[in-house]
């Protein structure tokens, strides 16, 4: 099975076989990213004891702002929890 790329899914509409497959990608492209909690945009700004700010970069979320999904591992189970 393979994936659909956003351009190409007003082609791919017509034929009616890939209805299940378009409906699951335009949910996932339709799905928001969950915010990083640890920084603002991907920056962590840090004041020392005399105010001066200093901004680096999020290292939980690489200066993307968004958290990615665990992946699965089939080390250590699933990515929801479940087993």
């Amino acid at each position: 099975m393979g994936w659909i790329d956003r351009e190409h899914i007003p082609a791919i509409e017509r034929d009616g076989r890939y209805g299940r497959l378009i409906n699951l990608t335009l949910r996932l492209l339709e799905a928001r990213v969950p915010a990083c909690g640890n920084c603002t945009g991907g920056w962590i700004t840090i004041r020392d004891d005399d105010g001066h700010e200093t901004s680096v970069r999020c290292e939980n979320c690489q200066g993307a702002g968004t958290v990615p999904s665990p992946v699965d591992n089939e080390e250590n189970g699933r990515a929801d929890g479940r087993r």
